[in-house]
């Protein structure tokens, strides 16, 4: 199964409420004011509703790249194009 790299930054940007493009893989989402414990929550919650992604709490606690989303969307089987 597919992800589309731009859809998976659109969720990402939308939770942080930051442009899509500020998003890359060695982006430092510690750097973005919006990257606050609940902003993660939100993120789980938004991977599991619009992609079947179920983040792990111990996989959302060691977020800090934007690669580290990336990781865990391939991690659950989906490859992004």
């Amino acid at each position: 199964i597919a992800m589309k790299s731009a859809d998976l930054r659109k969720i990402v940007a939308d939770v942080l409420e930051i442009d899509p493009e500020l998003l890359h893989s060695d982006a430092d989402l510690t750097k973005f004011t919006g990257f606050t414990s609940v902003a993660v929550l939100t993120l789980m919650i938004e991977l599991d509703t619009q992609a079947a992604i179920k983040m792990l709490p111990e996989e959302a606690g060691k977020l800090r790249l934007y690669r580290d989303i990336e990781r865990v969307v391939e991690r659950h089987g989906l490859i992004l194009s």
